[in-house]
């Protein structure tokens, strides 16, 4: 998940412009949508690389 990280900032910021500048079109609430799924899965890749990280310092240092 933490590879996804850069693509989830991508689509977030993507679709924060084009949903939240205050222009009203037919897809506008579609793109708010997939801003907050995209939100989302941005913070779960983010939380996936702090947590792995640290079970991967923890077992480099266990092996020590």
């Amino acid at each position: 998940m933490k590879n996804y990280t850069i693509h989830f900032l991508i689509a977030t910021i993507l679709s924060a412009l084009l949903g939240f500048t205050g222009l009203e079109y037919p897809g506008a609430t579609a793109v708010r949508v997939v801003c907050l799924f995209a939100g989302i899965g941005l913070m779960i890749s983010c939380l996936d690389a702090v947590i792995i990280s640290r079970k991967q310092r923890n077992i480099k240092k266990n092996k020590s």
